[in-house]
């Protein structure tokens, strides 16, 4: 058996701490006698605060030690970037695209593990199930970033995707949650196999999983020379479609949205502030790589089709969420837009693309996880499902309602927040390629848009009390869901007033790429 070089193994380091930690916590909670007896009770009213006795017995250590995990990792990330190329036979890429993608899963996996520590001994979650799956769906999402394999993409995409629907579901005894992971199971393992079917066209055609061999052969295929495999040009195309369709559901892009309402509605809200960003942003991640890189040469088979998607999923998206009441659907929709302006740089297809997608995933992780840090502070006192039941909480709690408008104001893209800054690139990509009316649909979306995150912000300082019942009791907010609120309050700003560093930080990645396909 081959023996993997330890010079190789050092870009591995941050995959395998977390993988390691992961292991730890479900050993750690097996050995401390599994669930806790009362935080098993509370989760037996799916939706309302645990009692006082839930707090006895909580383990919240196994949080914090996911947490310490993960900054381990992010300390482990390799920066050096002087020879970038393909590690372990050419399965992995070493570079400063995977360091860039890596560090923002990481944050954004911080983030939702310091907010879900209240939230999982309030719901009565098995806590090392739930940060043990958590470290191994970004596992997944990290080796998704690192691919120059197809073979390895896939496998980190199911990686995440496996432990993503059993995160869905693990509120037992709440039927929403398992209706949530159902729904995503099904419909995850059907895109998984339209994936899988367009990586299999792809081989047949090119004969190859590399990246950087498949952009040879692509380029080859297309310019009318020798055929590049086996199969013909007609075939590459349809492998390109079908692998197209497959990171669209994984992106949440309209038409293949309809199950990530109800998955993000049933999951435990920490979670689906994940999947919003981490998962998403994997999916964006491989679409760069795998589009930009391995399918360069194919530009004008997948260009068009990403500015059809990128229309349909930022009206949808946006037109949708107008009706919703519950928060966590609105805010479904909502990643269902942004998703929209992100494909849009995408088809692009420019040079100022691949920066403004890094530049948006990085900046739509702080505003976003912010919002939902607001939302899981009110939902584990039993608030927060409903948009009425942000009603008067200008009066209980200023602060929370006016970071909440902070992360509001980011998503609608207005200054100055990151928000602004990561809406700005997108247009600054689209003109630079000669598209001057995808830039107005955009701008048209954005407009829609204020109209149900103004609906939060109308409820939280407008509303009277006469027209909805509105609590009189302060918001008790953790100190975890503070930390999280103050970090994403803080990059959502300087983001967006401070952006060039990001900006710069964004284009060496991208520079610093060798031998991945770019």
């Amino acid at each position: 058996m081959p023996v993997l070089p330890a010079g190789e193994l050092v870009y591995l380091l941050p995959e395998i701490v977390l993988a390691a930690t992961a292991m730890i916590l479900l050993l750690a909670d097996a050995f401390a006698g599994g669930r806790d007896e009362a935080t098993t009770a509370a989760g037996a009213a799916p939706g309302a605060a645990a009692a006082g006795p839930a707090a006895e017995g909580r383990r919240d250590w196994i949080g914090y030690l996911a947490v310490l995990g993960v900054v381990v990792a992010m300390i482990l990330i390799r920066r050096d970037v002087t020879q970038p190329g393909p590690i372990l036979g050419g399965m992995v890429a070493s570079d400063g695209y995977a360091a860039f993608f890596k560090a923002v899963f990481l944050i954004a996996t911080a983030l939702v593990a310091l907010m879900s520590i209240d939230y999982v001994a309030q719901r009565g979650i098995a806590a090392g199930e739930y940060f043990s799956l958590l470290l191994l769906a970004t596992t997944g999402a990290l080796f998704m970033a690192g691919a120059a394999n197809l073979l390895t993409f896939y496998l980190g995409l199911e990686l995440l995707s496996l432990s993503s629907y059993a995160l869905a579901g693990l509120m037992r005894t709440d039927p929403r949650s398992q209706e949530a992971s159902l729904k995503y199971f099904l419909n995850g393992a059907l895109s998984s196999g339209v994936l899988l079917f367009g990586i299999s066209l792809l081989y047949g055609a090119t004969g190859t999983f590399d990246l950087v061999e498949l952009a040879r052969q692509v380029g080859q295929a297309l310019q009318g020379g020798e055929p590049a495999g086996p199969l013909p040009a007609p075939v590459l195309a349809l492998g390109v479609a079908f692998l197209l369709a497959g990171l669209a559901f994984k992106a949440g892009a309209v038409p293949f949205h309809l199950w990530l309402p109800d998955a993000y509605q049933g999951a435990p809200t920490p979670i689906t502030a994940y999947l919003a960003v981490a998962s998403e942003g994997a999916a964006f991640a491989a679409i760069l790589r795998v589009f930009y890189g391995g399918l360069g040469g194919a530009q004008a088979t997948w260009q068009e089709a990403f500015i059809i998607l990128a229309v349909l999923t930022m009206t949808v998206g946006n037109v949708t969420a107008l009706r919703q009441t519950d928060v966590k659907r609105l805010m479904a929709y909502s990643s269902i837009a942004q998703a929209g302006y992100i494909l849009a740089a995408v088809g692009a297809a420019t040079e100022l693309s691949r920066p403004a997608v890094l530049y948006y995933v990085m900046a739509y992780t702080f505003m976003n996880v912010g919002a939902f840090a607001v939302i899981t502070a009110l939902q584990v006192q039993g608030e927060g499902r409903e948009v009425r039941d942000f009603a008067g909480l200008a009066r209980r709690e200023p602060l929370l309602a006016a970071l909440l408008v902070v992360f509001l104001v980011s998503l609608v893209g207005l200054p100055p927040t990151a928000g602004f800054m990561a809406k700005f690139s997108v247009f600054r990509a689209l003109v630079s390629a000669g598209n001057f009316w995808l830039p107005v649909v955009v701008a048209l979306n954005s407009v829609i848009s204020v109209g149900y995150y103004y609906n939060l912000v109308r409820y939280m300082y407008v509303v009277p009390a006469d027209k909805e019942p509105v609590p009189s009791t302060p918001v008790a907010v953790p100190a975890p869901v503070w930390t999280v609120l103050v970090v994403c309050a803080f990059f959502t700003l300087v983001l967006g007033l401070w952006p060039d560093a990001f900006v710069r930080w964004a284009e060496v990645s991208l520079m610093a790429m060798g031998g991945a396909g770019f």
